[in-house]
C-alpha cells in the first residue's frame, strides 16, 4: 500500500515519509551496537529511519529551524521560525534577551 500512497502523493505534489512505529519502538530499546546491527539486518543505511526524516520534513513544512545554546552544564535546542533575526531568536529564550541583545557572531 505504500506504493499506492506514493503514487497518490506524486500526483498531488505531496511528499511521503514511511515510518514504522514498531521499528522505531524497538530501536529506542536497543543499545548503540544492537541498533546498528538491527538496522543493517533491515537494510537501512546509517540512521536513516523514518522518524528523523519525519521530524526534518515537519520542520521544513512548518518553516521552523533549530538553534543551540550551550553552557557549562547544559546544551539546549531551541525551535524558532526560519528567517528570524538573532535578537528575535534570543527573545524565544527570554524577552529580556531580545531587548538587551547587542550582536551575534557566526
Amino acid at each position: 500500500w505504500v506504493e499506492e500512497v506514493r503514487e497518490f502523493a506524486k500526483a498531488n505534489d505531496a511528499e511521503v515519509i514511511v515510518v514504522s512505529a514498531q521499528v522505531e519502538s524497538e530501536l529506542v530499546e536497543l543499545d548503540e551496537e544492537s541498533r546498528k546491527e538491527f538496522l543493517a539486518e533491515l537494510g537501512v543505511a546509517g540512521d536513516a529511519t523514518g522518524l528523523p526524516a519525519l521530524i526534518k520534513a515537519s520542520y521544513e513544512l512548518l518553516n521552523l529551524s533549530t538553534y543551540f545554546t550551550s553552557g557549562p552544564t547544559e546544551t539546549r535546542a531551541w525551535t524558532i521560525r526560519s528567517g528570524m533575526t538573532a535578537p528575535e531568536a534570543a527573545g524565544v529564550i527570554h524577552t529580556d534577551f531580545q531587548r538587551g541583545f547587542i550582536r551575534a557572531e557566526t
